[in-house]
């Protein structure tokens, strides 16, 4: 059996990485991933940003995760003021899978002072963005 091409490699990397991320935020959210889970620790509602670097295909793969109230959407672009006041503009993929309440949505539908999460691969941009009205 022949290995699929890298590219096909990177994007199921990413997916997974991104479903991870989203289990986890699934099982905060719902109260399921107890009070003392690692997931409620690190990827609760106190969450800044985070990197995860995960090995994948026999080399490691640095993900970046970025959590703030919208200060603006621009076209592929989404600035953030994460919890500690730090203002970070994430540049995102003209196919990435966002979402505002768990439905898919096109990036304009984003407003300012709604919250968001974003994953990206280093300083790629990002392919998952999660929304919600409220923190």
């Amino acid at each position: 059996m022949r290995r699929p091409p890298e590219r096909t490699r990177r994007r199921l990397a990413l997916l997974a990485a991104a479903a991870v991320l989203a289990a986890a935020l699934a099982l905060v959210q719902s109260g399921a991933a107890g009070p003392g889970s690692l997931a409620t620790r690190f990827f609760g509602p106190r969450l800044v940003r985070a990197e995860v670097v995960l090995m994948e295909g026999g080399a490691p793969h640095d993900y970046r995760i970025d959590r703030g109230r919208i200060r603006a959407v621009g076209a592929g672009t989404l600035t953030l003021r994460e919890r500690d006041g730090t203002i970070v503009t994430v540049p995102v993929a003209a196919g990435a899978d966002v979402r505002l309440g768990g439905r898919a949505v096109p990036l304009q539908r984003l407003r300012r002072g709604f919250f968001a999460t974003t994953v990206r691969e280093g300083d790629a941009a990002a392919t998952v963005v999660q929304a919600t009205r409220t923190g």
